[in-house]
């Protein structure tokens, strides 16, 4: 028996069966990968909506939630300045002249426009370990009326885009 282990034969026939069984698991594995499509778990529905369709996001905040634009500005914002992610959405809402063109200085006018906000009652969220409003760069202020929340979302390095304030529902933003 020792004798036909140590054939080069008999070594070429194991070799060959172990290799031809390695091809076979594998190919059998791969067929079945591509046989079965990934499953995503479904997520928590309440009893009794089983089979319904998931919820859609939410609409984002109209414009008029800023209210009145301050002298000498005016908000704009588009269908296609809406962008929604699984359930939340947001708009982005452009601060023109009235003329409709962009400021000459975006980042005084979202002051302008944050100042205008925080006069008609308007709150500024903290981030968490910040003591003063005044300790929070301008690019990283958030306001809100407890509804809305509003942020600068401009480009200030480039002059020639307008200021640009991103308005989302702050009921979302917990979630």
């Amino acid at each position: 028996m020792k004798a036909q282990l140590r054939s080069r034969r008999t070594m070429a026939v194991l070799v060959g069966v172990v290799v031809v069984g390695l091809i076979v698991s594998a190919a059998a594995g791969l067929f079945q990968a591509f046989a079965t499509a990934p499953t995503v778990p479904p997520t928590a529905q309440p009893q009794g909506q089983e089979g319904a369709p998931a919820p859609r996001p939410e609409e984002p905040p109209a414009v008029s939630v800023l209210g009145e634009a301050p002298d000498g500005l005016s908000y704009t914002s588009g269908e296609d300045d809406v962008y929604c992610e699984e359930q939340e959405c947001v708009r982005l809402v452009r601060v023109l002249t009235e003329d409709g063109e962009p400021t000459e200085d975006t980042e005084a006018t979202v002051q302008d426009v944050f100042d205008h906000l925080l006069d008609n009652d308007w709150l500024i969220m903290l981030p968490e370990g910040v003591e003063s409003p005044d300790d929070v760069p301008l690019n990283q202020t958030v306001l809100t009326d407890q509804e809305v929340m509003v942020a600068d979302s401009s480009q200030h390095e480039d002059g020639e885009t307008p200021a640009v304030l991103m308005v989302g529902d702050s009921a979302q933003a917990g979630s």
